[in-house]
């Protein structure tokens, strides 16, 4: 686990891990939960998610860009929660 990585994001990463269609690898669990910290910040700031932007948060964590949609949709519904 990387010390810059805030937990949070971990446990995001972990929940989404069981609700995706495609199983997530131990090995994806950082880059997820980096993706997350990411998009987040983002949310946060109020700052537009283009794709294109996703698609470089994705590049950037490490991620396959096929999770793109699906952490969409999971987060949406997470923030609907």
């Amino acid at each position: 686990m990387s010390a810059e990585i805030p937990l949070k994001y971990y446990d995001i990463a972990d929940e989404y891990s069981t609700e995706c269609a495609e199983p997530v690898k131990e090995s994806e669990r950082e880059p997820l939960a980096r993706y997350f910290q990411l998009l987040i910040t983002r949310l946060m700031n109020n700052e537009e998610i283009s794709e294109e932007a996703q698609r470089e948060m994705a590049s950037e964590a490490g991620i396959d860009e096929e999770r793109i949609d699906e952490i969409a949709t999971f987060l949406n519904q997470w923030g609907n929660e």
